[in-house]
């Protein structure tokens, strides 16, 4: 008896736990109840499908076209003219891949009973072109699957139009018809059937069983290229800035000149008749470009940039025969170089061999390594070699210490100058100095003074040669 009653004790606990358990469970379902998830999240405050030509969703009215036919050869892309248009639209495509070997078996058969049909039946009968186009169609598939070795697909297109206005609906509704249409394709609306054609073109591909029917065609691998959807010619960087609008289809186009995996280079030339606006967008472009922080410099020979420039709190620097702001060319700055790169005086050289390109004329192969020879020269007079160390004063008390050279540590053109004049053979690039050292571009022969250049993100050169 008591080996019993401990028996029943034992089990009325299991029964009292699992109870326990059993409502805890229930509790943890009645708190998930409560709790918004992300279906609910995105999920519409309504939907009206009352009417059988659209389905109303927030405002918006949805409309389907089903692409029922096409012509018998696409020599263009079938889509390309509804893609470049700016109707909003969600297209939907659905590729079925049949079997190869039961599609040529079915094949096989078709061709063999059409065959003897045709043969057999007077050749007077209404449908005896359809049934030769059907015979030789068929014929054209299996080669094609036997031979080049394509695969048979099923092609589905569905094309939803919405707009939160009825009148524009409609008429946007006409406008895809009419476009397919001049494309060859016909196609059938989804009248009674809106709310199947939406499902099939939300991003779930699923391909709605009530509408397949309607909107099933053969095609073959070599086809499929035909539906290639990406070839509209909208132009969106990320982290670009808007330009303007496309021609052709009316989208906004951001470009992000800066983007070096993208672009070559950021160079951009403007065009336009006068009073077009390229001096308004040109400053445009300066305002977006000093907002996201990049480096500007502006040759204003005109002054019109001078005004936005200060608003902008850039630096306005006057280079011309009168002005008392001077950049010295043969400068070296510190932040010429990236972080962790090397060769000063190298980089340096390369550029001076342009810059005295422009004044001697073409130089040759020859010429350009005097040159160089003359500015290694030069330089080595201020003790600045292909060293970066060179570059450098050091502190004397504190060897570890050291500040990048000033421009008074720098040589200047007259420098050159004197280096060139003391040879013969280099008095042609001496005299052609001349205007730089003495004449009436003496402002290139001096030490630079403008030091807020170097560190403002929009820095404005006034070479006009207007007074300030």
């Amino acid at each position: 008896m008591r080996k019993i009653n401990i028996i029943l004790n034992k089990l009325k606990k299991l029964i009292n736990n699992k109870k326990i358990k059993n409502n805890n469970n229930q509790n943890n379902l009645d708190f998930y109840k409560g709790i918004r998830n992300l279906q609910d999240e995105i999920a519409p405050s309504y939907i009206n499908i009352n009417n059988p030509k659209y389905i109303e969703i927030d405002n918006m009215y949805y409309s389907g076209l089903i692409v029922v036919n096409y012509y018998r050869e696409q020599n263009d892309l079938l889509l390309k003219n509804i893609l470049e248009t700016n109707i909003n639209m969600n297209i939907s495509m659905f590729y079925e891949k049949q079997d190869q070997y039961k599609t040529i078996k079915d094949l096989t058969y078709h061709i063999g009973n059409v065959g003897v049909d045709i043969k057999d039946n007077n050749q007077n009968r209404e449908d005896i072109d359809i049934a030769i186009f059907t015979y030789n169609d068929a014929k054209y598939i299996r080669k094609e699957m036997q031979v080049n070795n394509e695969d048979l697909y099923f092609l589905y297109i569905y094309i939803n139009i919405f707009s939160d206005n009825l009148k524009e609906l409609e008429h946007n509704i006409n406008s895809i018809e009419g476009m397919l249409q001049s494309k060859g394709m016909q196609t059938r609306r989804a009248s009674f059937r809106e709310e199947q054609l939406f499902k099939s073109c939300l991003p779930i591909f699923k391909n709605n069983e009530d509408i397949k029917n309607s909107a099933r065609r053969n095609i073959l691998t070599s086809g499929i290229i035909s539906t290639y959807p990406f070839i509209s010619s909208n132009i969106f960087d990320e982290n670009g800035i808007l330009v303007g609008k496309n021609i052709y289809n009316n989208s906004l186009i951001f470009v992000d000149r800066y983007n070096t995996e993208k672009y070559k280079n950021a160079n951009m030339c403007i065009f336009g008749t006068s009073g077009a606006g390229k001096s308004f967008y040109t400053k445009l472009l300066i305002l977006r470009y000093r907002l996201l922080g990049i480096e500007q410099y502006v040759i204003d020979p005109e002054r019109e940039y001078i005004s936005l420039t200060k608003a902008l709190e850039g630096t306005v620097i006057k280079i011309g025969p009168s002005s008392s702001e001077f950049i010295n060319v043969l400068d070296i700055r510190e932040e010429s170089l990236e972080e962790g790169e090397k060769g000063y005086l190298a980089t340096k050289i390369s550029k001076l061999i342009g810059f005295f390109n422009l004044i001697f004329g073409n130089l040759n192969e020859e010429e350009k390594a005097i040159l160089e020879e003359k500015l290694i020269e030069v330089y080595n007079l201020k003790n600045i070699n292909f060293d970066d160390n060179s570059l450098f004063n050091y502190d004397k008390e504190n060897i570890i210490s050291k500040k990048f050279k000033s421009s008074k540590d720098m040589p200047i053109l007259e420098d050159l100058y004197n280096i060139l004049n003391k040879d013969e053979k280099n008095k042609k690039f001496a005299i052609k100095l001349i205007p730089f050292i003495k004449g009436s571009l003496n402002f290139f022969n001096n030490y630079t003074n403008v030091y807020l250049l170097f560190f403002n993100k929009l820095s404005n050169i006034d070479i006009s040669r207007q007074e300030k």
